[in-house]
Order: C-alpha cells, then sequence, then structure tokens
C-alpha cells in the first residue's frame, strides 16, 4: 500500500529548514524536509504542518502545494506531497528548529545529498532562488 507523505518546504532569508535523518532509520545519514506520514483521514497539506511542528518545535503556514512525487524504494511505496510553507507571523524569520533540523544557506544545500525522491523538487527549488 502506498504511503502518503506531508513535506514542509520552508525558505526564511534564503535558508533552508533541513533534517538529518537518524542512523537508524530509513535512508540514514541522508538530508531531509520536515515531513512524515499522513494519518488516517488527514489531509497531506495538514500533515506537513503537524508533522513540521511535531519535528523541528515550529509552526508554518502552507501557501502552495509544490508537487506530489509517486516513489518506489525497496521499503516501499510513498506518494510524496511537498507544501512551500512560511513560518507563523509571529516566529522571528529564523526561528530556532528543535535538532537535527537547522537553517542551511542555500550554498550549502546544493551539497547536501536527500532522498532521490526529493531531487526533482529540489532542482526546482534551487532554480527558482538563483
Amino acid at each position: 500500500m502506498t504511503k502518503r507523505i506531508g513535506i514542509a518546504v520552508v525558505w526564511s532569508e534564503g535558508c533552508l529548514l533541513v533534517g538529518l535523518r537518524a542512523q537508524s532509520s530509513v535512508l540514514a545519514g541522508m538530508s531531509e524536509f520536515p515531513g512524515g506520514k499522513c494519518e488516517e483521514d488527514e489531509t497531506p497539506r495538514s500533515c506537513a504542518v503537524r508533522e513540521c511542528q511535531e519535528e523541528t518545535g515550529l509552526v508554518v503556514v502552507p501557501r502552495e502545494q509544490l508537487a506530489t512525487v509517486p516513489w518506489s524504494y525497496p521499503h516501499g511505496d510513498v506518494e510524496l506531497h511537498f507544501w512551500r510553507c512560511v513560518l507563523a507571523p509571529d516566529l522571528p524569520s529564523l526561528a530556532r528548529p528543535v535538532s537535527p533540523f537547522r537553517w542551511v544557506p542555500e550554498a550549502e544545500v546544493r551539497k547536501l545529498t536527500f532522498p532521490p525522491a526529493n531531487q526533482s523538487i529540489l532542482e526546482t527549488l534551487l532554480a527558482e532562488s538563483t
């Protein structure tokens, strides 16, 4: 069964909110955006907001859906729903996220290794920022 994943893509002041997958997890050591599996009856948009808050401690507001990417990994099939989000208005522009998430400058983002399913959205984001 395909798992729906809500993902928050958050830029602020030229930096992208990025985490590092734990060594004990699938795709260990790769960079990632905040996100996770949708709960039953949860939209990917709501999931992206919830997962971002749970994983980073930051509240975000979704602005637009960037893409839906179906992908088959050896560990299972996923449907990734990427949402462009901004920090909630009451947060400072580079509010401190919970580790392992951090704000990564664009130049450094280009050097990180993300899961293969994220590559198309990452290329689009980096093209927009130049």
